[in-house]
């Protein structure tokens, strides 16, 4: 019986559950590790951060990292932390690191000591720490005779805007950890990290910016998927199934209101949820049964900043949430006419796609992720607004907000549009499709490193193993079958065993 591919991730997030509420890299890291489990030949196993997790009693495939302080972020805030990488100290940042290799590798060794073999591919979340550690997790086993591991990284969007406010000489971001990611080596081309994957097709070009001499061919988009076991439509009502999610004083809100709109992301300036408020205020004006729901959270100075925003705006139906899972999420987009999310250059807009997949339109803006793929079938981005910064200009993208979400109930979009966001993603964003093109991505990426180190061994040696040529021989002879390939190996006369004369193999090529 043919042995499952092993996977192992490390997380930069925690995922949703115990109680702790997950920002998007996490529910995506959770995804792809539930994804690739449920496949025939694939074993996945998973390591993420948390102070308040603990590790599952009835599934040995993931642990947690315990940490005695909130998860570092790289910038801006995730749902449950405002602790960056930048306020720790070096004693306590490589700490950090050499804690996180040690755990990884212990747990890779036990699950191999059960399997029966070793990993075949190591899948790092974020192009920082978890990068670096799972580069020196790679050079430690070979090290120890473990030849076959090797590391893929999944770049989301955070780590790269440290890089970017580093370069820019933002005072709150002193140039000190990109620096570092060069230093290590880790992007520096394919001897550290075989592929790159990044949420944002625009995000090669950054990346590639930060890390120039890593080859842009293994630099690929991988387009975000969703789980439409969870993001689907639910049949949920405003007036039946809003109110048990509301905070007590905002019950009687709950009343007047027939319709909803809704808004999630963190408190954090470039989701914008200044905007969303001016535009409440437009809207509420011109439909009385109108009500605008607010999921997410952020630092207690932010809450309070967009709370007493709403309050001074006299904002009567506008409802604030808090953090909400993924179910709940469900229920709120299916109950919505509209989701609004104009962030300023979103990384990749996985919010976009789960009101799509609850068959709401959405309404964001101009830039950033969901430029590439937001289309009329599905909603409308609002043109940028330069200034946004200041609250006229915040003001303005407002009003732009609000006259697409009037057009949004004068026009139905509900009706007309729910039923093909839905197809939309089903056929664009599935998980499954995602995961599978990663898996053949790593399997190229794969080939192609052993060739190159086979080349490389056979420039100092003149020997190669019979496995790396037949590596070689399937990417030059695609199409041959594999008994065919090992026949013109033995028929060469060059193969010794389980190693072969270079030289003497290629010269049994060249014959006429």
């Amino acid at each position: 019986m043919t042995k499952p591919l092993l996977i192992f991730q490390i997380g930069t997030n925690n995922w949703q559950r115990q109680g702790e509420f997950a920002p998007g890299s996490g529910i995506l890291h959770a995804s792809f590790h539930q994804t690739m489990n449920s496949m025939d030949g694939v074993k996945c196993f998973s390591i993420y951060p948390s102070k308040v997790q603990t590790d599952p009693q009835d599934d040995d495939t993931f642990r947690i990292f315990k940490i005695k302080h909130d998860i570092p972020i790289c910038e801006s805030v995730s749902p449950n932390s405002s602790y960056r990488w930048h306020s720790m100290d070096d004693r306590e940042y490589q700490g950090y690191l050499d804690r996180l290799e040690s755990e990884i590798c212990a747990f890779m060794d036990a699950v191999e000591a059960k399997e029966g073999k070793e990993f075949d591919y190591l899948i790092s979340h974020h192009a920082f720490t978890n990068a670096m550690t799972a580069a020196q997790i790679v050079e430690r086993r070979h090290k120890e005779g473990k030849t076959k591991l090797k590391h893929f990284n999944f770049v989301h969007g955070t780590a790269l805007k440290m890089y970017i406010k580093e370069k820019e000489g933002d005072p709150e971001y002193p140039m000190r950890f990109l620096t570092k990611a060069q230093g290590s080596g880790v992007f520096n081309g394919i001897g550290h990290t075989q592929g790159v994957w990044v949420n944002s097709e625009d995000y090669i070009g950054k990346f590639l910016d930060c890390f120039p001499s890593y080859p842009k061919g293994n630099c690929v988009f991988s387009r975000i998927g969703v789980n439409q076991k969870i993001f689907c439509p639910r049949g949920t009502q405003v007036a039946q199934d809003l109110s048990k999610h509301l905070r007590e004083e905002d019950r009687w809100k709950v009343g007047s209101m027939k319709r909803l709109v809704t808004f999630v992301g963190k408190f954090a300036d470039w989701k914008r949820l200044d905007a969303v408020l001016y535009a409440a205020k437009e809207y509420e004006a011109t439909f009385p049964d109108l009500g605008t729901a607010i999921v997410g959270t952020g630092p207690p100075e932010a809450i309070e900043m967009y709370e007493g925003l709403s309050k001074s705006l006299g904002l009567q139906r506008t409802v604030f949430l808090g953090p909400k899972s993924q179910d709940v999420l469900a229920e709120l987009f299916s109950m919505s006419e509209v989701g609004m999310f104009p962030s300023y250059k979103e990384p990749f807009g996985m919010v976009f796609i789960e009101c799509m997949a609850c068959g709401t339109p959405t309404i964001g803006a101009n830039s950033g992720g969901p430029t590439e793929f937001v289309k009329p079938e599905q909603g409308v981005l609002v043109d940028e607004e330069p200034d946004w910064r200041t609250e006229v200009g915040m003001k303005r993208l407002g009003s732009k907000v609000a006259a697409q979400v009037t057009k949004a109930l004068q026009m139905d979009w509900k009706k007309r549009m729910g039923r093909g966001c839905v197809d939309f993603v089903t056929t664009n964003f599935s998980t499954l499709a995602q995961v599978r093109g990663m898996l053949a991505n790593m399997e190229e990426w794969s080939s192609g490193a052993d060739v190159a180190q086979c080349f490389r061994s056979c420039s100092s040696s003149g020997q190669i193993s019979k496995r790396q040529l037949m590596l070689v021989l399937q990417k030059i002879l695609p199409g041959r079958h594999s008994a065919a390939l090992e026949q013109m190996v033995e028929s060469s006369g060059a193969s010794r065993g389980e190693v072969v004369d270079y030289e003497k193999f290629m010269a049994f090529l060249m014959q006429p």
